[in-house]
């Protein structure tokens, strides 16, 4: 999120990106046969954390499985060669019924499940965790590489786990395709502004408005807000040093699929790209091109008010949330290493299926060829 977009609640303009002619934001593109296709998106988990031992589901009844169904649609249009997803919520079954339901291949990694064992512990509600999966079509010899924590202390697995805090990881596996061999990575980053100056805004407004009863933040929130940005450029940091290892370990070139919390214009994510020296592909055909879209996506509403539905107000860093949830965004990415060329990209899941979008996030689609 750039501090422009912020402030001025900037639109996409898709039309106007000078790369055009690799873009199809909307409906299934051809490609071209040596091309490589990956499908990212996050899938929304549909629930937010009332309590430390609670999450409050968002979705009313049957809403998820609907959106499950438009995954699967548009992911069986699309058919493309390696598939990201973050969010997965609960793993392992999530990944495993897609995986099924579209005769892919697939890996996971549980990110945040708390404390439990065998699925049971808390917070409640949430099964064995969230996190993240790689899905590959069959015959390209999906197999997992390796997977690193980004932030976070504990331990946290398929059947157990203790950890206090959030966790954040980045999980990468390896498919050969064409012949060659390709890492595919996905990852998501730590919830946070991009900036002091967002933070600041953001409160101002609610004071506003109303919904902040004190003109200035109290110091305890303050704090919070600045480890939480802390926290997440540290993540993209080591996410930058491990994307390069691992590509000079396995000698082969990399496509991520992630969702950064940013917008493709801020420093942190151009830090990340001149650190490693890769393409962001939607924003090279489509400058500000929006993921997340609170004008257009309905599923977003359920993040964006400031009291729960039983009419309590939520914290003070939640209604900061659902301020910053408010606003038009670009937060989804995919991310090409050299040794790749962009062939085309666009946005996925972008419209409804049956009056259902798939996710509260629209995915990002990208062609890449070897070179």
């Amino acid at each position: 999120m750039s501090g422009d977009r912020i402030y001025t609640d900037q639109r996409n303009d898709e039309a106007s990106a000078g790369g055009a002619s690799l873009l199809a934001t909307s409906g299934v593109t051809a490609r071209a046969t040596d091309a490589i296709r990956i499908v990212s998106l996050n899938t929304w988990i549909g629930c937010l954390p009332r309590t430390l031992f609670k999450v409050l589901a968002v979705e009313p009844e049957g809403h998820k499985d609907r959106r499950f169904a438009a995954l699967v649609a548009e992911l069986s249009e699309r058919a493309p060669d390696v598939i990201t997803l973050q969010e997965c919520l609960p793993l392992p079954s999530f990944a495993k019924r897609l995986a099924r339901a579209i005769d892919y291949d697939v890996i996971w990694r549980v990110a945040n499940s708390g404390i439990r064992l065998f699925g049971l512990g808390l917070p409640l509600g949430v099964g064995r965790g969230e996190g993240l999966a790689i899905l590959a079509r069959r015959g390209l010899g999906l197999r997992r590489l390796a997977a690193t924590r980004l932030s976070g202390l504990g331990v946290v697995g398929n059947w157990g786990a203790f950890h206090a805090g959030p966790m954040r990881w980045a999980l990468a596996a390896g498919v050969t395709v064409h012949g060659r061999p390709l890492i595919v990575v996905t990852t998501h980053v730590s919830y946070a502004f991009p900036s002091r100056e967002a933070f600041h805004t953001g409160w101002a407004e609610l004071h506003d408005r109303g919904v902040a009863r004190h003109r200035h933040p109290p110091r305890w929130l303050v704090r919070m807000a600045k480890d939480n940005d802390e926290v997440r450029d540290k993540e993209l940091h080591r996410l930058g040093r491990w994307l390069v290892a691992l590509q000079r370990r396995h000698h082969a070139p990399v496509l991520v699929g992630a969702d950064f919390n940013l917008d493709p214009d801020t420093p942190q994510v151009r830090h990340l790209l001149e650190r490693t020296s890769y393409l962001n592909a939607l924003p090279k055909v489509a400058p500000g091109a929006l993921t997340w879209d609170p004008a257009a996506n309905p599923n977003i509403a359920f993040d964006t008010t400031y009291r729960w539905p039983d009419g309590v107000e939520k914290s003070p860093i939640l209604q900061l949330i659902a301020w910053l949830d408010s606003i038009p965004q670009c937060p989804d990415h995919v991310l090409l290493s050299p040794g790749l060329a962009l062939a085309g990209a666009g946005r996925a899941f972008d419209r409804p299926r049956d009056g259902v979008f798939a996710s509260d996030h629209y995915g990002v689609w990208a062609d890449a060829t070897f070179t």
